[in-house]
């Protein structure tokens, strides 16, 4: 095959992939559907003796793939030990193939091997759903009609992914964390990532009744992520030092025949007739970003412990996907959120459609001692009809966190994205129940709507008067030195708008987006403030100054 059929495929694959994103994304392609029927499931019983040599994760996979190639697909069932004496399984990761409907006792806990294995995907995660084998050579289909439940319709199973799971710190360097911070409380970041549930290139699928007991380990309980090979969003050779020097490419980098796109004498992407094209549209994306999950349906989740920028459910790329009772102590019930928004990020490299999060329905999300309820922040995604109902938030930060995108003016391929359609109803609350300690472990935008409680106790404890105390002497978490304490907020932070009258400008630098409010009932409950709802212009330093350059970011 020479370098124009490739060429030629790709091409035709991203439109393909195009087409069937816009539709998935126009049409009412609704949520999960259980396909698999089988009236004599396999079952696994726990070893009847639990040792520290007892590993599972083949015998499963058999079992997965046995019932996979059945008729109607196949359930395999997995029970505590037939003398009584053991409820846990061992497990590296296992890949869940097509048509598979996995049931587990409430009883019955899955321990994650981690540190136990030497390979670090399977350290990394539990279950991985359509994710390739090869990042060079992408799985061609979907993997689909996949379930993983308990065997009862309402009580949890779960997933320890702690035990062999120990918290690590260290430095990292790409936008994610930084070093100490000033403060020695912790060194870096947390370095250890769990993942005890990805779901990748999948169609049809559902996760339900599962506790997952975490470290806060530095990733998210039920994962959503493109099916990628990880290379540069956009076909592009980068300047290393000035990203303004970037040259944008028709083909892939690799594409011996790539030529640098057409531009005129201002430095604007023109097309074959000399017109100009803007920047979104000329630049040329890694389809490969595209392939992610649709048609999904995940309840019923519970997580202990979580890392406080992650925490239960995030979704980086996906269509159509409905999420229900969800649970958090520590961190973040629902994310919704493409990427970091880096300028190495290449998963918004990829532009505003792929790898986009639209048709997503959220409800009855709680967060206990955490950041927030749920977090949207769209980064250079165009995200469409996002619907959020009821949100219980104790002694977090938070219930409802919208912020806008963030922004690197040099970046040509990076523009701000958007959210189009949310809406927010049913009952949105935060309460506090615990004073004059800060509790709720947090990120870092909450820390600009300091209370005077929390100001004045940072000041005390750090020997200095209000006026003086900085972001490095606000206390820090157990998930690092990028995670705060703090206490209460307000229930919403409305972050995408300057102030309740004022927007502010739309435009893809600046990224402010309208949001409404007007159906939700928003409540208040023992907070020192009474604040419902506090906005962009409403940011302060931990000194009390007007926060004025982060405003306008």
């Amino acid at each position: 095959m020479n370098n124009k059929t490739l060429h030629y495929n790709s091409v035709l694959s991203a439109i393909i992939l195009y087409i069937l994103t816009a539709s998935a994304s126009a049409m009412n392609i609704g949520y999960f559907e259980n396909k698999v029927f089988d009236d004599e499931p396999e079952i696994l019983f726990a070893n009847n003796n639990f040792n520290p040599r007892t590993n599972d994760t083949q015998r499963l996979q058999n079992a997965l793939n046995r019932a996979s190639r059945e008729r109607n697909g196949g359930v395999v069932r997995l029970r505590t030990s037939l003398n009584g004496n053991n409820k846990r399984f061992s497990l590296a990761r296992i890949i869940i193939p097509s048509n598979i409907r996995l049931e587990v006792e409430p009883e019955v806990i899955l321990e994650m091997r981690g540190v136990r294995e030497s390979n670090n995907i399977n350290k990394t995660f539990l279950f991985t759903i359509g994710r390739s084998n090869n990042i060079n050579n992408l799985s061609p289909r979907a993997i689909e009609n996949i379930e993983i439940t308990s065997t009862h319709p309402h009580k949890r199973f779960t997933i320890d992914s702690k035990k062999n799971m120990p918290l690590i710190y260290g430095s990292q360097a790409d936008g994610n964390g930084n070093s100490g911070n000033g403060n020695t409380f912790k060194t870096g970041v947390s370095r250890t990532r769990s993942i005890p549930i990805g779901v990748f290139y999948a169609k049809n699928f559902s996760i339900s009744n599962l506790l997952i007991i975490d470290n806060h380990t530095e990733s998210v309980g039920v994962q959503l992520y493109p099916d990628t090979d990880y290379k540069d969003g956009a076909y592009a050779i980068r300047h290393a030092s000035h990203r303004a020097l970037d040259i944008f490419l028709d083909k892939p980098p690799s594409d011996r025949t790539a030529k640098a796109l057409p531009m005129n004498a201002n430095n604007q992407f023109i097309n074959s007739s000399g017109n100009v094209v803007p920047d979104a549209r000329a630049i040329q994306r890694n389809s490969s970003w595209g392939r992610t999950p649709l048609k999904g349906t995940i309840t019923n989740i519970r997580i202990k412990n979580a890392h406080s920028g992650y925490g239960a459910v995030q979704i980086y790329g996906g269509d159509w996907i409905k999420i229900n009772n969800i649970q958090a102590i520590n961190g973040i019930g629902v994310r919704l959120e493409s990427g970091n928004g880096t300028p190495n990020d290449n998963i918004n490299r990829a532009g505003p459609r792929l790898s986009s999060i639209n048709n997503i329905d959220i409800s009855d999300v709680k967060v206990i001692n955490g950041f927030t309820g749920v977090w949207i922040k769209p980064h250079s995604k165009i995200m469409n009809n996002i619907r959020i109902h009821n949100i219980n938030a104790i002694d977090s930060g938070t219930a409802l966190l919208i912020a806008k995108a963030t922004l690197c003016r040099q970046c040509r391929d990076l523009t701000r994205g958007r959210v189009n359609n949310i809406t927010i109803t049913g009952e949105i609350t935060l309460r506090q129940t615990q004073y004059n300690h800060p509790i709720a472990e947090v990120g870092r935008l909450p820390t600009f709507f300091l209370t005077l409680a929390d100001r004045q106790n940072i000041a005390a404890n750090a020997g200095k008067s209000i006026r003086t105390i900085g972001e490095k002497d606000i206390p820090r978490n157990p998930s690092g030195s990028r995670w705060y304490l703090i206490e209460p907020v307000a229930p919403v932070l409305a972050l995408s708008q300057l102030s309740a009258t004022r927007i502010g400008n739309q435009s893809p630098t600046e990224g402010f987006f309208p949001v409404d409010y007007s159906q939700a009932i928003i409540s208040n409950i023992g907070l020192t403030r009474t604040n419902t709802i506090m906005y962009r212009e409403e940011m302060r330093k931990p000194n009390g100054t007007l926060a004025t350059e982060t405003i306008y970011e």
